[in-house]
């Protein structure tokens, strides 16, 4: 069998791991539970890591060839939740190595590294390991890095302290400014109309409880589409929020820019995330605003995934 390595996309809700041999063959895919360390205690993402690697093992894989393992996971904002994180990483690997029948000292070899899940994702997207991404899914968060390893971010902080001009921001701005709107405190607008029918509600109440008592992000953030159309049917209040959205997109990359480009050779940027890559007006006023703010970024499209930016950034760890 031969040497090979493994990238785990951790989230806040699932993960996915990818076994790669070492010049880029899929050897193995398994998924698992929630890798957040803001979220989960560090016991329990650990176990979920042992979860993840023992199914590459059952699979056949080899633990004593396993050359290197790198995690992209959202809540790794310090350096310090690296060190936890690979650490988490290295005890379950080992853990279930052992418990397939190898001996601790077969797999001592292997190397672990952890980073945001921005950061793989960069490099899937990019397939190279220097360039901008930009993530505007549920939430959003800008991230940047150079080929010296530099890297840099902006947002990423969650619904209550940024996620600006995210599914779940365009959304819940809609819902906002469209209650204001029927007490007459902003523009007339089609949006509460179209929110109730879309939550289904009776009344524009309801939307009290949902916010509340009943808080559920992603289902608040589905509702971004329907905005998004609104606006382009020409609701003023709607399109005055998904402008402001790609304004603020548009900052996230100009924060990480200024703090990493003068050491960039490729300034190339790839928009990532459900919301914006299934709206093309989006990306485009995006786009716009960054060729007037910083004409030397080129916008491309995302050729990879996180899986596959995290694999390229365990081989990394071999050299």
């Amino acid at each position: 069998m031969n040497d090979w390595v493994f990238g785990i996309d951790g989230g806040g809700t699932s993960s996915r791991l990818r076994a790669e041999s070492m010049d880029g063959a899929v050897l193995y895919e398994g998924s698992g539970g929630s890798t957040n360390l803001n979220s989960n205690p560090t016991e329990a993402v650990t176990a979920t890591l042992e979860t993840l690697v023992s199914g590459a093992f059952a699979a056949g894989l080899d633990p004593a060839r396993c050359r290197a393992g790198f995690i992209g996971s959202a809540g790794v904002d310090l350096d310090a939740d690296r060190e936890t994180l690979s650490g988490a990483m290295r005890v379950a690997f080992v853990s279930a190595a052992t418990r397939a029948g190898f001996a601790a000292t077969a797999v001592a070899g292997a190397r672990f590294g952890a980073a945001n899940d921005a950061e793989p994702a960069l490099v899937g997207a990019l397939d190279d390991v220097e360039g901008f991404l930009l993530i505007a899914g549920t939430g959003s968060i800008a991230y940047g890095r150079d080929r010296s390893g530099r890297h840099a971010r902006a947002g990423g902080l969650g619904h209550f302290l940024g996620d600006e001009g995210s599914a779940f921001w365009v959304a819940f701005e809609a819902i906002k400014r469209g209650l204001r709107s029927i007490e007459g405190r902003d523009e007339p607008t089609g949006l509460i109309e179209e929110a109730l029918a879309f939550f289904g509600f009776a009344d524009a109440r309801e939307f009290i409880p949902m916010a509340y008592w009943d808080f559920d992000k992603a289902r608040i953030a589905s509702f971004a589409p329907r905005v998004a159309v609104l606006a382009a049917s020409g609701d003023r209040l709607a399109r005055s929020i998904m402008d402001q959205a790609a304004l603020e997109l548009a900052a996230l990359v100009s924060s990480v820019y200024t703090r990493l480009s003068p050491g960039m050779i490729r300034r190339r940027l790839a928009p990532y995330g459900g919301f914006i890559q299934r709206n093309a007006e989006l990306r485009s006023a995006v786009t716009a605003i960054l060729r007037e703010s910083h004409p030397d970024v080129e916008v491309v499209d995302a050729k990879g995934d996180a899986q596959t930016g995290a694999c390229e950034l365990a081989r990394g760890l071999q050299t």
